[in-house]
């Protein structure tokens, strides 16, 4: 099984992630849209060790997975929702079912009206689709089989994209729809398999070589940038099936590097701001781009409105994680415990 406990550097490897997608939304820096990707790769590597875990323990398989996933996501997400609302509009959210069902990836085929700035629930979305899909599995299947599956998906998905291009006007339904995103989550979820029964030699060139993987992965996806036809914005059949595929490969290898736990690196990673910043991570990406616009609106210095939005996301998802969020994990797992005993 999947080693059992918090995994410091993981914290450290969300605030990686969340800082490139931040700083993709404020600085426009290209190519740090692979910050969500990292996400997508961890979150199938963790979910997957969770299902495991809890599957070789038996009982309550279901009803564990998702109590904590209701008590960790929907308070900060129903939260965040409203302050929109509030703040801003609440035309946004229509049609409601959309919203309340994490369908948000889905939303733009229902309504196509103008909004001051869109939350980045469309990840959300995907991330809860696939948890409607991957317990089952998990649940049904032998890891022998679980790992033949997810290793299928990553060899499939790009061919799925590839096919599917022309059937969509721009790059956005690739983008957010969970069909051709699943690839990180599964390639994640391969990984987390992997390590569970690495030996020592595969452990060894996690730490020796995974760098290399990230170079190549993620160097390879900006080089082949000099070329219109692999950019994404130009939802073409070779950027669609080529370059999310790279960002898997530099995305994967940076988890299995995180993983090896050595190194400066790994040092980086477990620093408290890191590790403190992961923590919260998820209501920084929840709100980040509601406080951004709110500054851009009002001021002309870029940098301005990227220092002074990180400042103010950072204390309101410090609060919401000290009086909210903390609080009602913390809960959900003594609840569990209980439900166990």
């Amino acid at each position: 099984m999947v080693a059992h406990g918090r995994i410091p550097q993981l914290d450290g490897l969300r605030a990686v992630a969340i800082l490139a997608v931040f700083f993709n939304h404020t600085l426009h820096i290209p190519l740090t849209w692979v910050g969500v990707d990292v996400f997508f790769v961890l979150s199938g590597f963790l979910i997957t060790g969770i299902l495991l875990r809890r599957k070789s323990a038996g009982g309550g398989y279901f009803s564990y997975f998702y109590r904590r996933r209701v008590f960790r996501i929907l308070p900060p997400y129903a939260l965040t929702i409203v302050l929109y609302g509030l703040i801003f509009t609440w035309t946004a959210f229509q049609p409601w079912p959309i919203f309340a069902f994490f369908g948000m990836n889905l939303q733009p085929y229902f309504y196509r009206g103008w909004l001051p700035v869109q939350l980045p629930l469309w990840s959300l979305a995907v991330e809860e689709q696939f948890y409607l899909v991957w317990p089952v599995v998990i649940l049904l299947v032998s890891e022998k089989v679980l790992l033949r599956l997810a290793v299928a998906a990553v060899v499939f998905t790009p061919m799925l994209r590839f096919v599917c291009t022309p059937l969509f006007s721009n790059m956005f339904s690739i983008y957010v729809l969970t069909p051709f995103r699943a690839d990180l989550l599964c390639a994640g979820a391969a990984l987390a398999i992997l390590w569970s029964k690495r030996s020592a030699r595969f452990e060894g060139l996690c730490r020796g070589r995974a760098w290399l993987g990230v170079v190549a992965g993620f160097g390879a996806l900006a080089l082949v940038q000099m070329w219109p036809l692999f950019r994404l914005a130009s939802n073409t059949r070779w950027a669609n099936g080529l370059d999310y595929s790279l960002s898997l490969v530099g995305s994967v290898c940076l988890l299995a590097w995180a993983l090896a736990g050595r190194g400066w690196f790994y040092r980086a990673l477990v620093l408290k701001p890191m590790r403190y910043l992961g923590q919260i991570s998820y209501t920084v990406y929840l709100v980040h781009l509601a406080v951004v616009y709110w500054f851009e609106v009002r001021m002309h210095s870029r940098i301005a409105v990227t220092v002074l939005s990180l400042a103010v996301t950072v204390a309101y998802a410090s609060a919401s994680w000290f009086v909210m969020e903390r609080p009602l994990i913390n809960f959900a797992a003594r609840s569990g415990r209980r439900a166990r005993g």
